[in-house]
C-alpha cells in the first residue's frame, strides 16, 4: 500500500503524550485523526465507532509516547505498517 501521508502529522502523533487522545492515520486522505477517548458527546462516540469500522483497512493506530519522534521515526512506523 502506498501513498502521500502528511509525515508530519504522524510524527506529532508518535510525539503525542496525552492519555485522553488517540491518533489514527486515514489511509484514504494520508490525515492523521485524533480522537478523544473520554469525550462523551454524540460526535466523539461516531468518530471512535467510524474509526473502529474502518480500522485496519482506512485507518491504522499511531502509537503516542515518543517525544523525540523525528522524520526516521516516521519512516520506521510507517514501514512496521507496510506503507
Amino acid at each position: 500500500m502506498s501513498g502521500q501521508y502528511n509525515r508530519s502529522q504522524i510524527r506529532a502523533a508518535l510525539a503525542e503524550t496525552s492519555a485522553e487522545h488517540s491518533n489514527y492515520l486515514d489511509l484514504q486522505t494520508g490525515e492523521v485523526v485524533a480522537v478523544h477517548d473520554t469525550d462523551p458527546s454524540p460526535e466523539a462516540e461516531a468518530l471512535r465507532n467510524r474509526i473502529m469500522e474502518g480500522y485496519g483497512e482506512r485507518y491504522r493506530y499511531i502509537p503516542g509516547g515518543n517525544p523525540d519522534a523525528d522524520d526516521a521515526a516516521v519512516t520506521v512506523w510507517l514501514e512496521a505498517e507496510g506503507l
